[in-house]
């Protein structure tokens, strides 16, 4: 009861967190919608892939190697190991940086981007990632409040930095990017602080860490290039096959739908430290308890992608300007995808526990490709609603597959679990 009473206190911290930060863009929506045209929300919808894309790459997903190895601080020399995950950040930076001056003209013809934009991306992708660092260090550390406070922060900044740029200075799309990028920025100096002042750096780098954070986290660049090809390649698509103002119609209908996501990240942030390190102690107990929960998650995640769903066309009928109306019949497809999505951290945690992120890479990629050979068929017949029933069978495939994976990764009782306990016999 009092692991219970901890996960659910900590749940709602994240949760109000979660829908400050989902509410920021909602808000926003009926001001830029009535002053940006669906091109120019098509732009910012853009230059949020672009950051995703890169930040797949900047750090090599050697964050998640921070948040892990938390949990054997005792046997390492802990804060040097963080600094050693941001050297791994500083080189892989300046790779990113280089390929993509390198590559510009072609990024710059498939993102529809000017290119200064496609190398402010690098510097906010990179900040993302210092960012992430000091968040997994409070997520493991069940450290809520400050993980919160960090989150809203960096919302509030990049609300007034909208307002401020796009009503006071008149700047378009490039307010609205701009904004997000102020937010990252000036947020990963918050972190680097913060990061100092707790005691969580010390120099130099650690060559064996460098190594070891690196093995962790290069198979997972894979598995986060394969997740950006769920969760965002759609928008790509739909700029090169129909055109970038149809990109920010669905840009409206997936901010609407983020809801879900963030309410199952909320729940994941507090339950995931404990069940690592439930999963060290065999209960058999405390497992099916776990898997009946993870059941009433799933069911409360897809009731509520439906509710969404449904009364999503009358609040946007209302909420936003008569171009970004067409969103509306969207927000079912983009509201379950983002269900099944949900299900997926449910389970993922499992993976990531066994050390099976090479595998997780193949199940992700998979359901990428698949999603993209979707949505290239399906936005040429169908538009807009084609992309998003892509999207649907997409993250669909990807929950399934890590479901396979996590229980041949770590036994639970995932069957037995849905038959009554029944008291055993004298």
């Amino acid at each position: 009861m009092r692991a219970a009473r901890a996960i659910l206190g900590s749940a709602l911290v994240y949760s109000f967190a979660n829908a400050f930060i989902a509410a920021v863009p909602i808000l926003l929506l009926p001001l830029l919608t009535r002053i940006l045209s669906p091109a120019d929300y098509g732009s910012v919808a853009m230059f949020g892939v672009l950051v995703q894309l890169l930040g797949a790459l900047t750090g090599l997903s050697v964050h998640g190697a921070v948040g892990m190895r938390y949990f054997e601080r005792e046997n390492l020399d802990f804060p040097r190991y963080v600094t050693s995950a941001l050297a791994v950040l500083a080189a892989s930076s300046l790779c990113v940086l280089l390929a993509v001056l390198v590559l510009m003209p072609l990024l710059e013809g498939l993102f529809g981007l000017p290119r200064s934009w496609l190398i402010i991306g690098v510097f906010v992708s990179a900040a993302n990632f210092v960012t992430q660092i000091q968040l997994s260090i409070w997520q493991s550390a069940r450290s809520p409040l400050r993980f919160a406070s960090l989150r809203i922060g960096q919302s509030l900044l990049d609300f007034t930095a909208t307002l401020i740029l796009v009503l006071g200075f008149a700047l378009a799309w490039e307010g609205r990017a701009g904004a997000m990028a102020v937010a990252a920025l000036l947020t990963s100096g918050v972190a680097l602080v913060a990061l100092a002042r707790g005691g969580w750096m010390k120099f130099p780098a650690d060559r064996d860490y460098i190594s070891n954070a690196i093995r962790f986290g290069a198979p997972l660049v894979p598995h986060a290039l394969g997740g950006l090809l769920v969760a965002s390649v759609d928008r790509l698509m739909i700029t090169n096959i129909l055109d970038i103002g149809s990109a920010g119609v669905y840009f409206v209908a997936v901010q609407i739908g983020l809801v879900i996501n963030l309410a199952t990240d909320a729940f994941n942030r507090a339950f995931a430290p404990w069940l690592i390190e439930s999963l060290k102690i065999a209960s058999p107990d405390r497992d099916r308890l776990i898997v009946q929960a993870t059941y009433g998650c799933f069911a409360l995640l897809m009731v509520g992608a439906l509710i969404i769903g449904i009364f999503a066309p009358y609040v946007l009928d209302i909420a936003v300007g008569p171009e970004f109306r067409a969103a509306g019949e969207l927000v079912i497809y983009i509201a379950i995808g983002q269900a099944f999505g949900g299900m997926y951290y449910l389970v993922t945690n499992y993976v990531f526990f066994a050390n099976r992120t090479g595998r997780l890479a193949i199940v992700s990629i998979s359901a990428g490709l698949i999603n993209v050979a979707l949505s290239y068929v399906l936005l040429s017949r169908y538009g807009l609603v084609g992309a998003g029933f892509a999207f649907v069978v997409a993250q669909f495939v990807l929950f399934a597959g890590t479901f396979v994976l996590a229980a041949h990764s770590h036994q639970m009782p995932w069957l037995s679990a849905l038959r009554p306990n029944l008291p055993k016999r004298a």
